[in-house]
C-alpha cells in the first residue's frame, strides 16, 4: 500500500510463544526495514491477550493503522505443488475442487483453497496449491478482529518463510533449498530445486517445550562447564536429534523422487535459544560446514530505531519478513 507516496507493507507473525510485527518500504528488491516490535505470550493465553500482545507489537513497528499480511499455519494447512492441464485461469479452482481426494486436498465442505499459476505451456500449468481447514482460517480472521486489526492478505506460514528465503538467500540453479525455520513449538521444513516441487512439512519437535524453561531462566551451561554437558543441554539436543534425522529423511526422500543432481544448501531461521544449535544441527547431519543463518536485519537496510527490537532476533522475524515482502 502506499502511504504518503511510500510503498509500505506489515508483516504480522502470531506464533505460539511471540507475536511478531515487521513494516518494509520500498519497492521488493530495494526494500527496507522501517519497524519492528515484538511481544512475547504466555502459554495458554485466550484471544483477549493474544489480542492485546498483537496490538502492542504493531504498535512498537510503528505500522500506524496500515493493513496487514498475517498467516495461517500448522500440519492440517496442506500445500501443493500439482501439474495440471492447461485449463482457462478461472477453471483452475473448480478442477481442484472436483479432484480434491486425488491430489490429498481438503473437501471443499471442510477446506478453504486457494491455487496461484507459477507456469503455463501448451499442454499444462503448473500450480502453487493451497488447501486450509476452514475454522483454521476463520479463527485467525476472529483473532484479528478482536484486535481490531485491518487484514491485507491472508498467508501461509510456510510459504512466508519460503519467501523470505529466497529473497535474502538467491537460490542458484544448481541448489536444493533446504530450510529450517524452528518456530516455538514446531519446526517449518522446506524443500525446493528448479527440478523438484515446493515440498513442506511440519515437524512436531519444535522447541518450546524442551528449551522454554531453561532458556527463561538459569543459562544451559555455567560458567566454564563444556558446552556439551548438562541437563538442559541433553534434553534439547535430544530435540535436535530429532529434527535432523527428520531432515535427513525428508531430503533422502526429495532426491530419490525429484532432483538427484542439485547440491544441498541448508538454511536456518527463527527461534534460535540455544548457542550450540546450529553447530549440533551441523554434526548430526555430518555437513562439512554449518547451516547459512538467514538473518534479515543483516540482509536487508534497517532503518528501525536501535532498542526497538534486539539486533540478534532477526532470524525470528523471518517469516514476518516474508509476509511484508509479499504485499510489496
Amino acid at each position: 500500500m502506499s502511504f504518503l507516496g511510500r510503498q509500505r507493507a506489515v508483516g504480522l507473525d502470531i506464533g505460539a510463544g511471540v507475536v511478531r510485527a515487521l513494516v518494509l518500504e520500498g519497492a521488493p528488491e530495494r526494500a527496507r526495514i522501517t519497524g519492528t516490535g515484538a511481544v512475547p505470550i504466555a502459554s495458554g493465553s485466550g484471544d483477549t491477550t493474544m489480542a492485546q500482545a498483537i496490538h502492542t507489537a504493531l504498535a512498537r513497528a510503528h505500522a500506524d493503522g496500515e493493513p496487514v499480511v498475517a498467516a495461517v499455519g500448522g500440519p492440517d494447512v496442506v500445500v501443493r505443488q500439482l501439474t495440471l492441464p492447461s485449463v482457462p485461469r478461472d477453471r483452475v479452482l473448480q478442477v481442484l475442487e472436483l479432484q480434491h481426494r486425488e491430489f490429498g486436498l481438503l473437501p471443499p465442505s471442510e477446506g478453504l483453497l486457494d491455487a496461484q499459476i507459477l507456469r503455463r505451456s501448451k499442454g499444462e500449468c503448473l500450480v502453487l496449491v493451497v488447501s486450509a481447514p476452514k475454522p483454521v482460517v476463520e479463527g485467525r480472521i476472529r483473532l484479528l478482529e478482536r484486535a481490531a486489526v485491518k487484514l491485507r492478505t491472508l498467508d501461509v506460514e510456510a510459504l512466508a518463510v519460503l519467501n523470505a528465503t529466497l529473497h535474502l538467500a538467491r537460490l542458484d540453479p544448481r541448489e536444493l533449498l533446504v530450510t529450517l525455520d524452528l518456530r516455538e513449538e514446531r519446526a517449518i521444513l522446506c524443500l525446493l530445486s528448479e527440478r523438484g516441487p515446493v515440498v513442506v512439512r511440519y515437524l512436531e519437535v519444535g522447541g518450546h517445550a524442551d528449551v522454554a524453561a531453561p532458556a527463561a531462566g538459569a543459562p544451559l551451561t555455567a560458567p566454564g562447564e563444556d558446552v556439551d554437558a548438562g541437563q538442559g543441554v541433553e534434553a534439547y539436543r535430544g530435540t535436535v536429534r530429532r529434527i535432523a534425522d527428520e531432515i535427513r529423511t525428508s531430503l533422502a526422500f526429495y532426491r530419490s523422487e525429484y532432483d538427484r543432481e542439485s547440491l544441498p544448501r541448508y538454511l536456518l531461521s527463527g527461534w534460535l535459544p540455544v548457542r550450540q544449535l546450529n553447530r549440533w544441527l551441523t554434526d548430526e547431519l555430518r555437513l562439512e560446514s554449518p547451516f547459512e543463518v538467514i538473518d534479515p536485519f543483516r540482509a536487508a537496510p534497517m532503518t528501525a530505531a536501535q532498542g526497538a527490537t534486539d539486533e540478534s532476533a532477526g532470524p525470528e522475524f523471518v517469516q514476518a519478513f516474508g509476509l511484508a515482502l509479499r504485499a510489496l
